[in-house]
């Protein structure tokens, strides 16, 4: 769910047998945490102190879920992280609850449900149960000011791959301007730490140590994966033969910055096994690659963020589309079958963020385009319809041109309960089209402009979410000989309306996509109004196993792609997968062009 939306809740004490249980929960050596304590809340009148009340609010944007712990008072509290289950506990002293939450709380976040209880009769106990250890974790308390009273946040950023820590204090509580739930420079205790190390021994500062300089709090981190691929439809082939590595370091500057950078690297023995199947073209294409994943700088000044560098910048998330997503390049060489964070090309970019209470407002200036990676002909999935044996140019625009960066902004709201969003985007299109010229084909990028809106709403049994786009200025290949580069213009809306539902172990999720042409042309490989839908189901087996089948189709041609995958969580560090992808229906069809590339493949990734 896309935004800064605080869902405000309060949440009911679970009663003795829960509370029993989660009072057996202490911090242990296999544990890591951070706490900060102020003074007492003032007295009652029976010279007691006064009990704390305390609300929760949860919001989403990609990449990272906030808990916010909205309180009457100060805070005193201990957050701590333990495994087997993963978890994230967090003790307030003197405090209670108040409301049930709704069941679809957290659904769409790493947090897998919550529980409370009462520790030494006033205390509260909140527990986190944790989908996987994949995160970092923040946490910092917030003074009273102009969007709020006393707060506790806790922030799990999704985008660290189990790091492992270099430097990091046994307890934080020191005063920071990083990024607040809401603009406040009232910051005042901070901890940041990878739940990855949990499985570590705190780490204490040396007696010895000296005080840092330059760079500090540095995690390190990434995953290794090797994975295969078979295609059994057509001519039966090896389509992957793969290893690749990925590294990333984050951390603090001393004069205030955050940084973060990441690199892959990967080689393909595929193309080397299957020389007589795959064009030269296409070998030297996705035999190996190199790519620097992210690179940038994090700063604050007053009320606003910037982010500078290469980055990730997600602006929808719908199962199977990139809809509203349509900042970030793409490497459509395996389609749309890897996971959508791995096909991301990120942008360089300067980015600018206001958080204003319910409101989150965004600027957006790329200098230097990224473009979608599409393969060249002969490949599994080129997406044009041109011979293995025909040559086409891939033409960039100049990147030396101001006219040639792309720019933005977006502006979300939290309105009783509905996270809505809205954004203008100008740009050379990062998905190329088909020109034919009198010396050739060629891949251009047009330039463009798109209006879009997406929304969500949490009721109690699901989450309702949607998005929109309105693009002109895009061509798209015509079967008319008298149209100019084999082109027809034309403005488009792409529109997809879904629900996710969760049912315990279970997770269903159901859409409903399509596509209006204003300017509809007969020469026009597709009809004026198309439709499709998507179905997804998603069961999970305790910790170690997860079965997810999803069937994609599109109803004016009755094409369909299913994809089916089974997860096997060895240990919190190693995840072995295997599946198949399955493709038919129209050769005409977005999915049933495909046909030929059906697939079994394997895939083993540790995270380290």
């Amino acid at each position: 769910m896309g935004g800064v939306a605080m869902v405000a809740i309060g949440l009911l004490s679970a009663g003795s047998a829960a509370a029993d249980d989660i009072q057996s929960v202490e911090p242990t050596a296999q544990s890591s945490g951070s706490a900060f304590t102020v003074p007492d809340p003032l007295p009652d009148a029976a010279g007691q102190p006064a009990q704390v009340s305390a609300a929760i609010r949860v919001g989403r944007i990609p990449g990272r879920t906030r808990v916010v712990v909205d309180l009457s008072d100060k805070a005193q509290y201990l957050i701590f992280s333990l495994d087997s289950p993963d978890r994230v506990v967090i003790d307030l002293k003197n405090t209670q609850l108040q409301a049930l939450p709704p069941a679809g709380l957290f659904v769409g976040t790493p947090i897998a449900s919550m529980h409370s209880g009462i520790r030494n009769e006033s205390d509260l106990r909140l527990v986190l149960d944790l989908k996987h250890t994949r995160l970092r974790r923040e946490d910092f308390v917030l003074r009273p000011d102009a969007h709020g009273g006393h707060r506790l946040v806790l922030d799990l950023y999704e985008e660290y791959d189990e790091p492992s820590v270099l430097e990091q204090p046994a307890v934080a509580a020191v005063a920071v301007s990083s990024a607040p739930a809401e603009p406040s420079t009232n910051v005042v205790g901070h901890s940041r730490e990878p739940l990855a190390s949990v499985v570590k021994s705190a780490v204490s500062p040396r007696a010895d140590a000296q005080p840092s300089s330059g760079a500090r709090d540095i995690w390190t981190g990434g995953y290794g994966e090797i994975g295969a691929a078979y295609t059994v439809a057509g001519s039966s082939h090896w389509s992957q033969l793969r290893a690749r590595l990925e590294l990333g370091a984050s951390g603090s500057l001393d004069w205030g910055a955050r940084f973060r950078i990441v690199a892959r690297a990967e080689g393909d023995g595929a193309y080397d096994i299957e020389d007589d199947f795959y064009p030269d073209a296409v070998r030297r294409n996705q035999r190996s690659d190199f790519a620097l994943r992210e690179a940038y700088l994090d700063m604050n000044a007053g009320d606003w963020e910037y982010r500078l560098g290469r980055q990730q910048v997600v602006w929808g998330e719908m199962v199977g589309f990139f809809l509203a997503d349509v900042v970030s390049a793409r490497d459509t060489r395996e389609f749309y079958l890897p996971e959508f964070e791995t096909m991301r090309i990120p942008q360089w970019a300067v980015r600018v963020e206001r958080f204003a209470g319910d409101s989150h407002f965004e600027l957006l200036w790329i200098p230097y385009t990224s473009y979608d990676e599409v393969g060249k002909p002969g490949a599994d999935f080129y997406p044009y319809p041109v011979a293995t044996d025909v040559s086409v140019n891939e033409v960039t625009p100049s990147r030396s041109k101001l006219s040639n960066t792309n720019m933005g902004a977006r502006y979300s709201r939290l309105i009783s309960g509905w996270d809505l969003t809205a954004f203008y985007y100008q740009s050379n299109d990062v998905n190329p089209t088909l020109y034919r010229t009198d010396s050739g084909l060629e891949l251009r990028h047009d330039r463009i402009q798109q209006v879009g809106t997406t929304f969500s709403k949490d009721y109690l049994d699901f989450v309702l979410k949607g998005e929109a786009v309105y693009t002109s200025g895009r061509g798209f290949l015509s079967t008319d000989p008298t149209a100019r580069f084999g082109l027809h213009d034309s403005d488009v809306v792409d529109y997809i309306v879904g629900a996710m539902i969760p049912r315990g172990d279970w997770r269903f999720d159901a859409q409903v996509y399509g596509r209006t042409v204003f300017d509809h042309d007969s020469g026009l490989l597709f009809d004026e109004n198309e439709f499709g839908i998507t179905l997804l189901a998603n069961r999970r087996f305790g910790d170690r196993f997860e079965v997810e089948i999803l069937y994609l189709a599109g109803l004016n041609r009755t094409d369909y792609s299913v994809q089916s995958s089974v997860n096997w969580n060895i240990t919190q560090t190693w995840r072995l997968q295997f599946g198949a992808d399955l493709f038919g229906g129209s050769e005409l069809g977005f999915f049933g062009r495909f046909e030929d590339s059906d697939r079994v493949f394997v895939a083993l990734k540790k995270w380290f």
